[in-house]
């Protein structure tokens, strides 16, 4: 199997109270392109700690994780940040919508930063997509 995704013996510790928690220990998966996983647990189990470290938001204590053959761990923080606009989408639990912008701006914002030729087409066409259209000009 290719792996889109590889995670290999992730491990994340935090430094609370004067005391080292430990978040994750030991993660491993891989994901080839096509397949999906959910990742499930009571609040404070590290399905979010997971999530930032697989998106290159948080740096890990052990491990290490590679997303389409990167190793995430060899780049710095400029071009993770340019892997990441390229690569990867992250839909975070409280929605990031600039709240002065109307949903077709709200999605085209991030393809015009991109350089997309045809943003208000394509954001509009995200819209129709999934369902929100006739809600394009509404903030």
């Amino acid at each position: 199997m290719n792996a889109l995704l590889m995670v290999e013996g992730l491990g994340k510790r935090y430094r609370s109270g004067g005391e080292d928690l430990t978040v994750l220990d030991g993660v491993g998966f891989s994901l080839a392109s096509g397949e999906s996983l959910a990742v499930v647990g009571p609040s404070g189990s590290g399905k979010s700690t997971l999530l930032g470290l697989i998106a290159g938001l948080d740096t890990p204590s052990g491990g290490r994780v590679v997303v389409d053959g990167q190793d995430l761990a060899l780049l710095n923080e400029d071009a993770l940040a340019a892997f990441r606009g390229r690569r990867l989408g992250f839909v975070f639990q409280s929605y990031r919508l600039l709240p002065t912008l109307t949903a077709e701006e709200n999605v085209r914002v991030p393809l015009e930063l991109a350089g997309h030729d045809d943003a208000r087409a394509t954001a509009l066409a995200w819209l129709e997509r999934v369902g929100l259209s006739a809600r394009a000009g509404h903030q």
